[in-house]
């Protein structure tokens, strides 16, 4: 998968996850949804250690770094573009 592509798939599953979240403050106990949510959840899990694995951290505390890394590459929103 692309860099962008992989970057655009980590937002989707964000967003589908709040989505979710949001949805099941109101409805604790629906199932299917705590299933979506976590299958969804083990996904961008995934893709995210991926990412970071060929491209660098996401965020500043994201694997650890042992100085300031993420710095050195343009910022997530930045990826995007390039």
């Amino acid at each position: 998968m692309e860099k962008n592509e992989m970057l655009e798939q980590i937002m989707a599953l964000q967003f589908t996850m709040i989505d979710l979240g949001l949805y099941l403050d109101t409805h604790p106990y629906d199932s299917n949804a705590i299933s979506y949510f976590n299958d969804y959840k083990k996904e961008w899990q995934k893709l995210w250690s991926e990412y970071e694995e060929k491209y660098g951290p996401l965020t500043p505390g994201s694997n650890n770094p042992t100085y300031w890394e993420w710095i050195d590459n343009p910022w997530p929103w930045e990826k995007m573009f390039e």
